[in-house]
């Protein structure tokens, strides 16, 4: 029963690990539905629910945010460039990606640090 509640039911982060593979989905979409240069100019935020959501600008309800990163700003973006993109080789800038985004998730928020590192 908890499978079927998981896969249809849009739940809560469980995790750290879980929202750090939630987080490498979302880069992987936007990269190949966007592009790289929206994805280093967009903000990926944490919802109440601590499941990231890339927005192509600052979201406006930040009640409803735990954390908000503006890519531009972490230095791991700057590994992404068309040539990468062209190359194939995404896997490891996307992963060095969500381990900054991870790390600025728990600076800025308590609820995300109280989440277990996995389940």
């Amino acid at each position: 029963m908890r499978f079927m509640t998981r896969l249809f039911a849009p739940t809560a982060m469980h995790s750290q690990q879980e929202v750090a593979e939630r987080a490498a989905r979302v880069i992987d979409h936007v990269i190949f539905d966007l592009g790289v240069e929206r994805l280093v100019q967009g903000t990926v935020a944490l919802d109440a629910r601590l499941r990231p959501h890339f927005f192509s600008a600052e979201p406006r309800e930040v009640s409803e945010v735990a954390a908000c990163v503006p890519l531009a700003r972490l230095a791991e973006s700057g590994a992404f460039d068309p040539r990468t993109v062209e190359a194939g080789t995404l896997r490891e800038p996307v992963a060095a990606l969500v381990e900054g985004l991870l790390r600025e998730f728990r600076a800025q928020s308590p609820r995300f640090r109280a989440l277990p590192a996995s389940q």
